[in-house]
């Protein structure tokens, strides 16, 4: 064994190993960086780890058969080997080795570095959302002119199970108008609390902190569809627009597209014409594979409507025969990855679902994330998809860095602005770049639910307790209704030493159901 080891450092095949080895590693991160800034496709980067993996057993096997000599490449025997080979060849693998070394350390400086200044790529966000979007002021003062809630369409037809359809194409027609990114849509958490609601317009509006409203009704028999859409404006009950479309069913797709683009143009969004017509795409020219989506969209809301769990399996199936239907339909594949991704997680409560195990389910993933990246025609919602599926892949500075192209473009996003939250605080939780974001959010648009409950979370590890205390007072007040809202603020104010403004939340927490 003895002899075998010192038969490798005398053919260098020691030194081979080690200047592949790091070297390898500096092609694989510029490799990283460069691929998706130049928007090369995944399987070019997949495609480079495999060659340098492929290429180290070959280059071991090089280096124990061949030497450069000064007369050239000689196979090993063929040198005298009572001598030492080459000694030269040594020099030039110590030197290579010690110049990648160094490549290296410099690199991993700059990276760490890069990864302490995150500010920079979220000032460059905010900046250009600062341009485009116009704060909503829903927690400080009046709500701004391009807000709106999207209330449930009312359900008029005589099968009490076409339910489904009316809350599947509501979601819809707000996640149509969520891409716009000069008009700030209220979540579907937030909309969909008002769902038989008797209170007035005037009084949704100022509870949900927007100025105009969205209400809508859907009837549906055999073939013939009716769908009724009124904008309101809500300080004076006004009707900036309204029609009814009385159509056949093939023209779903038709009906909803042109809800979302006569909404978003009448509150004068500053897309143009066809640019925004692109933006509230459906994504299929199928009407089947549209109504399975819509189904899937419905089922997510009464999930959370119901805290049924297992209803979430019904809209799995539903995108699944949505892309059985159109295998091209990069929305629903999203829908699909986003179940998958919950089930891979250990901390949601609607994961464990199902019986695959975890490399199943990663395998699903993976399918369903490449092909709505594969099949995306709008670059920006590819950009999206690309970031979680860094994130999944722990990834954190790419996915960082492609979720702030995104808010650059779709700065009111509140989905891409919760996960920005989440990748800051992963990447460096401590950093001014979380608490800046947390204060952007809450200039621009007062935050959603979900979005002030996880920027609670940061801002007990990003440090200043005062500015800690006054943010969970106003989403208590911005929230008063949510009780798991409640509970965020009570942990963020005793993490602020606050103990009397905690206590004053404890008894309408532990009181909720």
């Amino acid at each position: 064994m003895g002899h075998f080891l010192d038969e490798l450092k005398r053919r260098n095949v020691v030194r081979v190993a080690t200047a592949y080895l790091v070297v390898g590693w500096l092609v694989f991160q510029v490799g990283e960086v460069l691929f998706p800034t130049f928007g090369a496709p995944d399987w070019i980067f997949k495609s480079l780890i495999l060659l340098i993996a492929l290429g180290f057993p070959l280059a071991m096997v090089l280096a124990w058969a061949f030497e450069l000599t000064p007369e050239g490449v000689k196979k090993t025997e063929e040198v005298d080997a009572s001598a030492s080979i080459t000694p030269s060849t040594g020099k030039r693998l110590n030197r290579i080795t010690i110049v990648a070394l160094v490549v290296a350390l410099a690199y991993f400086i700059w990276q760490s570095r890069a990864g302490n200044d995150v500010p920079e790529p979220v000032a460059a966000a905010v900046d250009q959302a600062s341009a485009t979007a116009p704060a909503a002021e829903t927690m400080h003062g009046e709500p701004g002119p391009r807000t709106i809630a999207v209330l449930p369409f009312i359900n008029m037809s005589s099968d009490t199970e076409q339910e489904w359809f009316a809350d599947g194409l509501t979601e819809e027609i707000l996640n149509a108008l969520a891409r716009t990114p000069d008009l700030l849509v209220t979540a579907r958490t937030s909309s969909f609390a008002y769902k038989g609601s008797t209170m007035e317009i005037t009084e949704i509006a100022d509870s949900l902190g927007v100025a105009h409203v969205l209400e809508g009704s859907v009837r549906r028999s055999g073939e013939r569809l009716r769908v009724t859409a009124q904008l309101i404006r809500a300080s004076d009950g006004f009707h900036l627009w309204s029609q009814t479309y009385d159509r056949d069913f093939a023209d779903l797709i038709d009906i909803q597209e042109n809800v979302a683009f006569e909404i978003a143009n009448a509150l004068e969004t500053a897309m143009d014409p066809e640019a925004l017509a692109h933006m509230v795409s459906s994504g299929t020219a199928s009407v089947p594979a549209f109504e399975a989506y819509l189904q899937g969209l419905a089922y997510g809301v009464s999930t959370i409507q119901t805290g049924d769990t297992y209803v979430f399996l019904n809209a799995r199936d539903a995108y699944e025969k949505a892309v059985s239907i159109d295998p091209e339909f990069s929305k629903a594949y999203w829908k699909l990855a986003q179940f998958w991704a919950i089930q891979l997680s250990e901390t949601n409560i609607i994961s464990g679902l199902t019986e695959f195990s975890r490399e199943e389910m990663r395998t699903l993933y993976e399918e369903a994330i490449d092909n709505a990246i594969r099949y995306e025609k709008e670059p920006v919602n590819k950009t999206f998809y690309e970031a979680h599926k860094a994130d999944m892949e722990l990834q954190l500075r790419k996915a960082l860095r492609l979720n702030t192209e995104y808010l650059a473009q779709r700065p009111l996003d509140q989905a891409a602005q919760n996960q920005q939250l989440t990748l800051l605080a992963a990447v460096d939780p401590t950093s001014d770049a979380l608490v800046e974001a947390v204060q952007e959010y809450e200039r621009l648009d007062g935050h959603d639910v979900i979005v002030t409950q996880n920027s609670i979370t940061r801002l007990t590890y990003a440090g200043g307790d005062e500015y800690l205390r006054e943010y969970a007072k106003h989403a208590v007040a911005q929230f008063p209704d949510e009780v798991f809202g409640h509970y965020q603020a009570h942990r963020g104010l005793l993490w602020a030493g606050d103990i009397d403004g905690a206590a004053q939340l404890l008894p309408y927490i532990l009181s909720s159901d």
